[in-house]
């Protein structure tokens, strides 16, 4: 017998943005939801970026301005910050950039596989007190989904400025082979070619970046 797939109902018919008030009376425990059709979402087939983590809505907003032929998807689960973010890509009338305000996490798992261009995720929250670690968003099992969805030759970013939370990723890293440094090194201790955000320019060390590019390679098997 096949399961029937639950479709989320996303509305972004006058607006740019979805907030969870909208997205949870939908979720229910124990149900499947189907496939996020991105087609739906932005009316056309460019590629696709997400940003996991937007915060005041700085580096989608710049990404989405220079690239207008794609197409970008942010995530965030505070409403006071997220209004930031959409008031900043309103002022430019961002078209090709859509906003969710609720976990990043949650939807990642709806998008199909092989379907994302970049996945950015900048300074996520480091969850320094030890007993906290296990709340890290960037796990081996997390990093792989992403990989899943990522397309081939695609990319992830990652950025963080906490120290014990970058070597963890580095390890989480090891166990998901397409995913391959496009550094000589496994992380660069600078932003490279990257919009530096407003975190970044109030809080983080130069130099003391865990700065991590990631591109998908498929093998094939002989």
């Amino acid at each position: 017998m096949e399961t029937t797939l639950i479709r989320l109902k996303l509305d972004f018919t006058d607006k740019i943005y979805v907030f969870s008030d909208e997205i949870k009376p939908q979720i229910t425990p124990y149900v499947k939801y189907d496939k996020i059709d991105f087609k739906e979402i932005f009316g056309n087939e460019n590629p696709v970026n997400v940003e996991i983590g937007i915060g005041n809505g700085e580096f989608i907003a710049h990404y989405a301005a220079l690239n207008k032929n794609e197409n970008f998807i942010g995530f965030e689960v505070y409403k006071k910050v997220i209004r930031k973010a959409i008031k900043r890509c309103e002022k430019l009338d961002s078209k090709n950039v859509r906003l969710i305000h609720y976990d990043g996490a949650f939807f990642v798992n709806l998008f199909p596989d092989n379907s994302i261009n970049n996945f950015y995720i900048n300074f996520p929250d480091p969850w320094p007190k030890k007993k906290h670690n296990k709340r890290r968003l960037l796990k081996t099992e997390f990093l792989q989904l992403l990989s899943n969805k990522l397309a081939n030759d695609g990319h992830i970013f990652i950025a963080t400025d906490h120290n014990d939370y970058g070597e963890e990723i580095l390890e989480n890293l090891k166990p998901v082979p397409p995913l391959t440094s496009c550094f000589e090194k496994p992380y660069e201790t600078d932003l490279i070619d990257y919009y530096q955000t407003k975190y970044y320019r109030k809080f983080a060390i130069p130099g003391k970046i865990h700065f991590f590019k990631l591109k998908k390679v498929c093998r094939e098997v002989i």
